[in-house]
């Protein structure tokens, strides 16, 4: 049985169903400005009562000389194709959210923006707009934002006398991309990009961005700046910030008189990743500490600083490639930190866990030098720390030393390649249950030592003196401050008896000085060591033939195959291979480690006779290969012979490493600002 709809009714879901479609239909309404346009002014577009929320406001051709109050929701747009210039007396675009109107969700895209010298280009302090594709000149700053979830994209912000994009944030999210900022030149402190929080930001994302040509002759630099390590009051200034994001962005040509921070990064996040920046070519002067990544982040999750390339740093106290601190799990990994110079202190990577796990692992590091104190490769976790895989070469100092290892739990040291220049210090390992196994540690005054504090710093009583002055200062805090002292007490004593297991590591001989490792007041097993081998494959070959030649540490000096465990070894620099007869390349050939082994290819193309092959890590071992022929000449053999060592330099005597500086001093910097 069917019901019959009345007509009345289907009529009025017809004129429904039109009335909602021609709603769903309606478009923005684009207003056009110029000369010859309906408006003559941008103002005068926006404050037409006509003009409403989700317009367009489509500017032509020509020079504007008005400050832009942007009350309503709207995409301001210069005409495709068309350049339009604003030339403001304070601000040129004022995105607002008060008593006047609300301009959040608004677009200012695409003007060429004349400051003033005292001026701004943008100030948004409304929520969800868009600042894209517009060139900011002069002023003191080229874009504020003080409202939340903003973008900002794709500018060209230079010579501003203070600040190119200047953020104070309470919510949302924060996107930086694709802007290049250069030129800025200031009095006082000159800040690329620097964003402070007055409430809680989801997400901070800064990628793509390009920093270049900042100076400050009189003060300090800041490329990219979230919260401070050192606030107003002397305390670090935390961003609250979840998930902060920093990819991709290019710093380089900055000079300044005092400090100079190529990245600032000071947040609560829960995740932070650091990825892909090259920061180069820091040149601080008199007086100067220069960091290029200083990052605190003291959330719970993982914080990982990974493919970062740093090069051309120079300071005078105190240089730095990348000092990073986290609270959670660390992950240093894949980044390059080179050509560090004259600071007092210098200082490649530097990573310290908090409370978690830390991770430093295929870190590359070279030619760090100071008059003073030079560092390669620094981990320290209070609980468990990993150092795999890293290389540190060119490291020198009066003081220095290419890694430090300080896991207070436990440290492992696997892979490592470790080369110094007769002086020095290898590895500083600090540690209740230290392993370290396969690296390459050569040409150092010492190899090993373990973590003694009277060797490198001020004594244990010394350190824990300020609490011991606090109790007696202020005993109503003894409850509180007694605890910690006894704590760190033990702590301290526990960690001047390191327990270190460091067999299986070569050291470029095949007899090692005992005198170069230093045990403390713990223990030192450094017994068995790698030895050098070299063989040839085949032995006996015919002219215009060819041999493998293979140099390898597999075996130890007690006779251990540990051929298995390749994977775990060192690669990099480096053996030398050599000929009289034939060629390996030409007369010699430098091949790199990779995983405890390097090979080279003998050709033999100058006759017969007895070829004589050595290859060299310092230590230098020989094969003999059988070129068969008229010539007389003896069986030829493929066991290692033991030739000697290569010149390594006469080393310096009395290395005192101030370790203490480096890891305390280091993070603790005053900055003059």
């Amino acid at each position: 049985m069917s019901t019959k709809i009345p007509k009345e009714y289907i009529k009025s879901l017809v004129l429904i169903s039109i009335v909602f479609l021609s709603a769903s239909n309606v478009s923005a309404a684009q207003w056009e400005v110029g000369s010859d346009q309906l408006y003559t002014t941008i103002q005068s577009a926006i404050d037409n009562s006509h003009t409403l929320d989700g317009d367009i406001i489509n500017v032509h051709s020509g020079t504007y000389t008005e400050d832009v109050i942007v009350n309503k929701k709207l995409s301001i747009q210069a005409s495709t194709g068309d350049r339009v210039e604003i030339n403001s007396t304070n601000t040129a675009f004022t995105v607002v959210n008060d008593s006047t109107g609300d301009g959040s969700g608004s677009t200012i895209d695409g003007f060429t923006i004349n400051n003033s010298p005292q001026g701004t280009g943008v100030n948004v302090s409304a929520d969800n707009c868009t600042v894209k594709n517009n060139e900011i000149k002069g002023g003191k700053t080229g874009i504020a934002v003080s409202g939340g979830s903003t973008t900002i994209a794709n500018n060209i912000i230079s010579g501003q006398s203070e600040t190119g994009i200047l953020g104070n944030l309470s919510h949302g999210f924060f996107t930086v991309t694709g802007n290049y900022i250069s030129n800025l030149m200031g009095e006082g402190s000159v800040n690329g990009i620097t964003v402070s929080t007055n409430g809680s930001l989801t997400d901070f994302n800064i990628n793509g961005n390009t920093l270049s040509h900042i100076s400050a002759p009189n003060g300090a630099v800041f490329g990219f700046q979230l919260g401070k390590s050192k606030g107003a009051d002397g305390n670090p200034e935390v961003a609250n910030v979840t998930h902060l994001i920093v990819t991709g962005n290019i710093i380089n040509d900055v000079n300044a008189s005092s400090a100079i921070m190529g990245m600032e990064l000071v947040s609560n996040s829960v995740n932070a990743l650091i990825l892909s920046n090259n920061i180069s070519h820091l040149q601080g002067s008199t007086n100067s500490s220069v960091y290029a990544v200083e990052a605190a982040i003291v959330g719970n999750g993982t914080v990982m600083v990974s493919k970062n390339i740093i090069s051309h740093i120079v300071a005078q106290q105190q240089a730095a490639g990348i000092v990073t601190v986290a609270l959670g799990d660390l992950l240093l990994e894949n980044n390059q930190v080179i050509n560090i110079s004259k600071a007092n202190a210098s200082v490649a990577i530097l990573g310290l866990g908090l409370l978690n796990n830390a991770t430093l692992k295929n870190n590359s590091v070279s030619n760090i030098t100071s008059p003073q104190v030079a560092a390669g490769i620094l981990g320290v976790a209070l609980s468990n720390l990993n150092m795999e895989y890293n290389t540190a070469n060119g490291v020198d100092g009066a003081n220095d030393v290419s890694m430090v290892a300080a896991g207070f739990n436990t440290s492992k040291v696997t892979g490592n390649n470790l080369e110094g220049d007769g002086s020095g210090i290898g590895l500083v390992i600090c540690s209740f249950n230290g392993t370290v196994n396969y690296n390459r540690i050569a040409n150092y005054d010492y190899y090993i030592q373990n973590f003694l504090f009277s060797n490198f710093g001020p004594s244990i009583d010394e350190m824990l003196k300020p609490l011991d002055e606090a109790i007696k200062n202020h005993p109503e805090l003894e409850p509180i401050l007694k605890p910690i002292r006894d704590d760190l007490d033990k702590m301290f004593h526990q960690l001047e008896n390191s327990n270190t297991t460091a067999t299986y590591n070569w050291y470029g001989t095949n007899a090692p000085d005992p005198s170069k490792f230093f045990s403390g007041n713990g223990t030192l097993n450094y017994y068995p060591w790698l030895v050098l081998n070299v063989n040839a494959n085949p032995s006996t070959i015919n002219p215009g033939e060819s041999s493998t030649i293979t140099a390898d540490v597999f075996h130890d000096v007690a006779g251990g195959d540990h051929s298995k465990d390749a994977s775990l070894f060192f690669s990099g620099s480096r053996v030398i291979f050599t000929t009289n007869l034939g060629n390996v390349g030409s007369k010699s050939v430098t091949v790199p480690w990779t995983n405890g082994l390097a090979r080279a290819i003998l050709r033999a193309d100058e006759g017969a006779g007895i070829a004589t092959v050595t290859a060299a890590d310092y230590q230098v071992v020989q094969t003999l290969i059988n070129i068969q022929g008229s010539s007389n000449s003896a069986n030829a053999v493929s066991t290692t012979r033991t030739v000697g060592m290569e010149n390594t330099g006469q080393p310096l005597a009395g290395i005192v490493m101030s370790i203490l500086l480096v890891l305390g001093g280091m993070i603790s910097v005053r900055k003059n600002e």
